[in-house]
Parts: structure tokens; sequence; C-alpha cells
């Protein structure tokens, strides 16, 4: 996803005008463009409110997110400057002027040439164009909120974004890309909900990017204790989302969280597991992540220098060359093994020790406690023959991570499979895909276990990709991320079935092994 449009739209980056901070590293891909919203402080201009923030990141914003009403000024020198230090400007218009008066979107959609709204339309079109720079720009962002109910209904609002795009085009602006922004509510809410994120969008042709507004509130708002959340809890059914628009480019226009006056260094680990989560297979989709600073008057403390581990936190992900930083972590390797006794693993435990052999960092779980956060934040999730589908049941069918499984009664909770799968006694498999990567360069009959053992098949899905069969039934398979899956349900991310017997990696041969090593590592990179 990363560079799959900006590499031609956003050139090369120049050097830093606000402050003589770090630049930007040039990699064979390019950077997920980490920024921020600045917010002027006590005494503060916009300029040494950017200048701030870069200094506590340690190096250039990537990218800056700005608000402007309908008649703002634009650009001044503060976004000339901006453009002048190689930033990104993400700019949203509000359907309202600096005098408080609303602008109906129904008047936005039927502003016709020569009335004064779609001169001013124009007037914004030409600005961009001229700024020479490319841009991101939203119609009223959010505009399923309370604050802006007042302005029409969501077909209103369609109409107006189209007509706001129209006039663009009409302009020949080719440095623009118009980003449609929600808040993160609007893709948790069932579509019957009028604030639901399907009912505001105005389709691929009119949309550039899909961006949502997504915060961990915690105790910030008055009266109301919510469950503190990870940022993958938050985003995760945006991505969903975007899985149906792909074509699209994927940002958060806004992320923040609190402190958490129990956990001091509570936020400091949000702010690390959110750097490690854009890493992750699913997550690297995402073109785009913008820190909200909030006015200082604010509950929510959204700002990265709440206290100093916070502080430290963010600098780090800011220095992360995945982000455009000068450093490059060391890539985790975590395997989450899900077995039917932790207490007593059985045969699991050399498959625990294979893994850890191979750099795995492994975590047993239990099939009767696991949840999916437990596994969340793991490369890929292993689920054992020993595992009992009464006891672990569809708990971990929705997780956004990999997933390898053996344990054919478990196939239709997975919806892999429209039924549970069964075994059939066999030493070998027959490749059918040698092309794709889960069949290691083998073909035909492959032997894959020392003696005659009880293999796992299935039936699939329209979506899976069958690489090996037994007696011509699907027992190595894959459903890629967003992939169809029994039932319509998308691949959340990667599932592979894989015939492993019950006896676990002891009974298999160096081609199983193979096969098997295969499965693990294309699951833990994202099954590309």
């Amino acid at each position: 996803m990363r560079g799959r449009t900006r590499s031609v739209l956003l050139g090369l980056l120049v050097a830093v005008v606000v402050a003589p901070l770090a630049a930007v590293p040039a990699h064979a891909e390019e950077p997920l463009l980490w920024g921020a919203h600045p917010n002027p402080r006590a005494g503060e201009s916009r300029e040494v409110a950017t200048q701030r923030i870069e200094t506590a990141a340690g190096r250039r914003l990537g990218a800056v997110r700005l608000f402007y009403q309908w008649d703002s000024p634009w650009p001044t020198a503060y976004e000339n400057g901006l453009r002048d230090g190689g930033r990104t400007l993400v700019v949203s218009v509000r359907s309202r002027r600096s005098n408080g008066t609303d602008i109906p979107w129904a008047d936005v959609a039927s502003a016709r040439p020569g009335s004064a709204l779609h001169t001013e339309m124009v007037g914004w079109a030409a600005r961009v164009r001229d700024f020479g720079a490319p841009v991101y720009i939203t119609f009223n962002h959010e505009p399923e909120t309370q604050l802006n109910i007042g302005l029409g209904t969501a077909t209103d609002y369609l109409a107006a974004w189209r007509a706001w795009v129209a006039v663009f085009r009409e302009q020949g602006v080719t440095n623009v890309r118009f980003m449609w922004i929600m808040t993160d509510q609007s893709f948790w809410l069932p579509a019957a909900d009028r604030r639901a994120a399907a009912r505001w969008y105005p389709g691929d042709e009119w949309v550039d990017a899909i961006a949502g507004d997504a915060y961990n509130w915690f105790t910030c708002r008055p009266g109301i204790v919510n469950a503190w959340k990870p940022l993958r809890d938050i985003i995760d059914p945006q991505r969903r989302f975007w899985l149906e628009h792909r074509s699209e480019e994927l940002w958060l226009a806004e992320y923040g969280t609190v402190e958490d006056p129990a956990d001091p260094g509570r936020k400091a680990r949000w702010f690390a597991d959110a750097q490690a989560l854009f890493r992750t297979p699913e997550f690297a989709v995402f073109d785009g992540v913008m820190l909200f600073e909030p006015v200082p008057s604010s509950p929510c403390r959204w700002a990265a220098d709440t206290s100093p581990t916070a502080a430290a936190a963010w600098r780090a992900w800011g220095a992360d060359a995945f982000y455009g930083g000068t450093v490059e972590p060391a890539p985790e390797r975590t395997a989450a093994l899900v077995v039917g006794n932790v207490a007593s693993p059985g045969v699991d435990a050399a498959l625990a020790d294979r893994l850890r052999a191979q750099g795995y960092e492994v975590t047993l779980h239990d099939d009767a406690t696991v949840a999916a956060a437990d596994v969340a934040g793991s490369s890929v999730v292993l689920v054992a023959q020993s595992v009992g589908p009464a006891q672990l049941g569809t708990r971990l069918r929705d997780v956004a991570r990999p997933v390898v499984i053996w344990k054919a009664s478990l196939y239709d909770e997975m919806r892999m499979s429209p039924a549970n799968g069964g075994t059939v006694d066999r030493t070998a498999v027959t490749v059918t895909a040698p092309a794709d990567p889960l069949a290691a360069g083998r073909t035909g009959a492959v032997t894959v276990v020392t003696a005659t053992s009880p293999l796992p098949h299935g039936g699939v899905a329209t979506g899976a990709a069958v690489v090996a069969t037994l007696d011509g039934r699907p027992t190595l398979f894959a459903y890629r991320t967003g992939a169809p899956m029994v039932g319509g349900m998308l691949a959340p991310a990667c599932r592979i079935a894989f015939p492993l017997p019950s006896a676990g990696v002891s009974r298999l041969t160096p081609d199983g092994l193979t096969l098997l090593d295969r499965a693990v590592e294309h699951a833990a990179t994202g099954c590309v």
C-alpha cells in the first residue's frame, strides 16, 4: 500500500526550513507518512507550535493536519513554509464560514457557475492548483457527528462532496487527492445506524484516501469511563471497510490516547504498540498516521509530551525508518500456539521448540481461555490438533492476525470450510499448485509423514487457494487477506489449513517439515 500512488505524486522531500532537524532518509520502499496536528499553546504561533513538536520528535513531520473554515485565507506564509520544508499538507475545509454561518450541503451541491458558492469553490480549487505541491483535501470531515447535523443528511453530503470534487476536476487540479475522513465509531456502527460510515461514502470514483479519526478516550469524557483500547482494536473496523475499497489509500487523519493515572507507563506502551502495529502485514496497508494535539484546555490530553515516558516512546516511533526516521528496529517474530492443555502440551511442545529454533518467541495459550486480544500482537497464530472445538469455538475467527490451523473440526468455526473437515489415513499429499509460495517448490505426490497417519482435509469457498489435496479433497489451502470465505466473510488476515497429523512434527518427513516451515513463515509475513 505504501508508495502505491504517492511515489509520483509526492516526489522528493526537500530540506527542513522550520528547524534544523534530522532529514528523512532515502529508502527502497517509501516510508509511511508520520505526522501531526500541532496546536499552538499559550503565546505560540503556528510556526512555533510546529517547531516545538518537531523538536520533540527529533525530526521533520512527514505530514501536517490542518483545519479551515469555508472562507479561511489559504495559503498563508505558514502553509508555504510547510510546503517548502517538504511536509505534506492534509487539509480539512468545513462547510461553515468564519463568522459561524453554516453552509448547508444541499446549497453546495446545487451551486451553479456564477453563484457565490460556486465561485468560492473555484477559488479553493485554483489556490490548491497554484500551490505547486501535493495536497490532501477533505470536504467537511466527520460529517456524521452531532456538530454537523444541521448541515444536512447523508444524501446531501454525498451530493455536496461530489460537487466539490467536480469543481476541482473542472479546474484541472492535478496535485490534489481527496481524503474522506470519518470518526472511528462510524466504522463500528451497524449499517442501520444514521452515522454508519457506508452511508456517507461518496464512492471510489470520488475518493482517493479513506481516513479515520481514532481515539483511546478512557477517562477524558466527563462522567464516562471507557475501556482502555489499543489502537488495533479502534481502527480494525476501518481497515475492514477499506478491504472493500482497496484502490484507495488508507490513513489515520487523527489519533491520540490519554494517560492512565494508575499505570504511568501505559500511554508510552500504547505508542510503542501502535508503532509495531503498522509494521504488521495487515496494518502496513496504511499510508499515513497523524497525532492530534488538542487545544490546551481540552480534558483529553492527546499530545505526545504528557509524560516523559510517553514523549520518549513517541520520539522513538518517529525515529523508526518505517515511518521516515533513521533507525531500523530489529523485526520481532512472535508465535501464539493454541493448544488443548498448556500445562501438558504433549506433542505440541516439539512444535514450539521448532518455532523457537527458527527465531520465534513462542507463547502457549489454552484453548479454553484464549481470547482474540491475547494473540493480537503475534506475528502468527497456530491452532493445534489438540484444541477442542467446544473449548475454543469461534473466539479466534475474526482475529486480524495470520492463522495456521490443522484441526479439521474447527474449519467451519473459522469459516474456512462449509462444514467440519475430516481426516483420511495417508502418507502423501498431491501438490496441485506448484507455483504457489506454500508449495515450497514441490510438485505432484509429496510424502509428508513417515508412516500412515490421519491427515486433515476440508471443503473450501471460492476465495481459497488450494495448494495440495488428499484424494482430490483440499488439505493445504489458504485464504489471503480479504479473500471471500464461507458465508461471504472476508478473511480478516491470512488463513492457512495445513496437513499436520495429530502425532505432530515428529511424524513429518523432511518435505513435510519444509512445507510446514514455509506455511508458518508465509503466514507470519502476511501471505504476500
